[in-house]
């Protein structure tokens, strides 16, 4: 690992896109033959190796890039680590051994970095978690900023690699808890539908994504299957859903939900407005009620079955107490 460096992961959306594409269109200052210099003096990595600036692109791949690469203003000073963000992080942690650790990522804590983000992210925060290792830890997978729960980091760049291909392969079960609002009607089935860019970015002009599903799959739109289950109700007002994504797109959790006509409470982006009974809870649904409860695999490395289980972030542990929602172990 380069040291000063940023990890990056590349998601579904960006397969097959070039290196050199992909880097210039992220830093408008960087062209082919710069990216291709980087590349040659080893600067720029994937998955901790030297490459090429036509490399194409694998779901799954860790860009490493220079983190002067990432700032437009070279006089502008360094961000200074905020030691309670660093402890907080330590905190966090729920599992450790040789090869992997694991958070129970806070809720408003992004993954990684973005346009505003600025260095409150894991990510930026990784040598916290260095300990004795000779390298900090690589994030392998990450959640969405509002999306709180199990977050898997590899200690080592052949156990990053090793992970980043259980992921792709499907050989890590995910389970997230939700709050979504009313009861389906079927309390257990499969949600599966195509997932365009336009779904994401512009969710108020894109209403029909399940009905995308008899569309085929159409350029620019990726399948996605969730498995969902009823564990809990409230009346017919709330209900506590298992959800259990077989694929990963972006926003893939809070999209199916909102089709499904129970968005999940909190989320701002794909529902028009917020329930009428919100007031009368603790909490006013300001934070997303999305929580990835667990992870399990076998793991490859230690050869044992591994199950991981995060919290429920306090305004969702408020809300399930006031329904009396028991949380079995």
């Amino acid at each position: 690992m380069i040291a000063n460096s940023r990890d990056i992961i590349v998601e579904k959306d960006d397969v097959n896109c070039r290196l050199s594409t992909w880097i210039s269109r992220n830093n408008k200052r960087l062209n082919f033959n710069s990216v291709n210099t980087l590349c040659r003096k080893g600067l720029i990595r994937i998955n901790g190796l030297k490459t090429k600036a036509s490399y194409r692109l694998v779901v799954g791949d860790v860009i490493s890039l220079p983190n002067l690469l990432l700032n437009t203003s070279s006089n502008r000073p360094i961000a200074k680590t905020d030691p309670k963000l660093a402890q907080l992080l330590l905190d966090s942690i729920i599992f450790k051994d040789e090869y992997v650790i694991a958070l129970n990522k806070p809720e408003g804590l992004a993954s990684q970095g973005g346009s505003s983000q600025g260095t409150r992210h894991v990510d930026a925060y990784k040598s916290t978690l260095q300990f004795s290792k000779k390298d900090p830890p690589r994030l392998i997978h990450r959640l969405d900023k509002d999306t709180s729960g199990v977050l898997l980091l590899a200690r080592d760049i052949k156990t990053a690699n090793v992970f980043t291909m259980l992921f792709r392969e499907k050989q890590i079960e995910k389970i997230y808890w939700a709050l979504v609002g009313g009861v389906p009607k079927k309390e257990e089935g499969i949600l599966e539908s195509f997932i365009s860019k336009g779904d994401i970015w512009s969710p108020r002009r894109n209403n029909s994504t399940i009905d995308q599903k008899k569309s085929g799959w159409d350029k620019g739109n990726k399948k996605a299957q969730t498995h969902y289950k009823v564990i809990g109700k409230m009346g017919s007002q709330y209900s506590w859903l298992e959800l259990r994504p077989a694929t990963g797109r972006t926003h893939q959790l809070r999209i199916h939900c909102a089709n499904l006509g129970h968005p999940i409470i909190g989320d701002r982006k794909y529902k028009s407005r917020e329930g009428k009974n919100s007031q009368e809870l603790p909490y006013n649904f300001k934070k997303l009620f999305l929580h990835a409860r667990c992870l399990s695999f076998f793991h490859p490395i230690s050869r044992r079955t591994t199950k991981i289980e995060a919290e429920l972030p306090k305004h969702m542990d408020t809300v399930w107490k006031l329904f009396g929602w028991e949380i079995s172990i």
